[in-house]
């Protein structure tokens, strides 16, 4: 349905990720998905973000204003809560290991990163630790934390860091923002990742023409949002 061209030759292709198997099959666990509404009441996709989505902080954070400023609102319309989205987040991290109380990580690259607020807003909301790169290291194929009583095994990584940081191993050489051997370990079963690596190749906007075509393929269904006009 996708000529292989896009796929091989979009900045989100990473030949370390071909052959891949994620815990479950399931590449992608948390989804960003821009919508706009035009004048005329319609909705449109504009685009799809699964690499490393960003941006529910907001929506929880203007929830709790919006709930003290104009409570009047709530008694009149269905709003539904959104409140719940950190425990939903935190159940679908922790399913990802076969453990009955896996240890759960958020993996940041650091104050400086423009979404860092999320990142410890939802360490905080789900309790679990929040993690840079030097909090963590390989050893004997597992991951493990540095904390104050030694180190910690490390099951599931819910990673807000882009693919060529992940590993300076597997990807960007440069990169001091990954875990070396972090790649190596995951192939192996030692530790999930979510998202799967590789993601971000359907964050292409070459791709994004492909969606309604996709769904129609896999699902034989008709998309019920269109996408924004635009030419393959």
């Amino acid at each position: 349905m996708i000529p292989s061209e896009l796929i091989y030759s979009g900045k989100g292709f990473l030949q370390p990720c071909m052959g891949l198997n994620p815990p479950r099959g399931i590449w992608c666990h948390v989804a960003g998905i821009d919508l706009v509404r035009i004048c005329d009441g319609r909705y449109y996709v504009l685009e799809d973000n699964t690499r490393c989505p960003s941006g529910v902080a907001y929506v929880l954070e203007a929830r709790q204003v919006m709930k003290r400023t104009f409570p009047e609102l709530f008694d009149a319309y269905r709003v539904r809560p959104v409140d719940g989205y950190p425990s939903q987040l935190l159940e679908t991290l922790r399913s990802l290991s076969d453990l009955p109380d896996p240890t759960v990580v958020i993996l940041t690259p650091g104050i400086f990163n423009s979404a860092y607020y999320e990142h410890s807003l939802l360490a905080h909301k789900m309790g679990v630790e929040l993690v840079e790169a030097n909090d963590l290291a390989v050893v004997d194929g597992s991951v493990h934390m540095r904390t104050t009583k030694g180190s910690q095994r490390v099951d599931v990584i819910y990673r807000r860091i882009n693919d060529d940081y992940l590993d300076p191993l597997a990807f960007r050489h440069d990169s001091v923002l990954g875990v070396p051997g972090l790649m190596e370990s995951y192939k192996r079963g030692r530790v999930a990742l979510a998202n799967a690596p590789g993601t971000g190749v359907s964050d292409d906007k070459a791709i994004y023409a492909y969606v309604p075509k996709i769904i129609n393929y896999y699902l034989a269904e008709e998309p019920i949002l269109p996408n924004v006009p635009t030419t393959e």
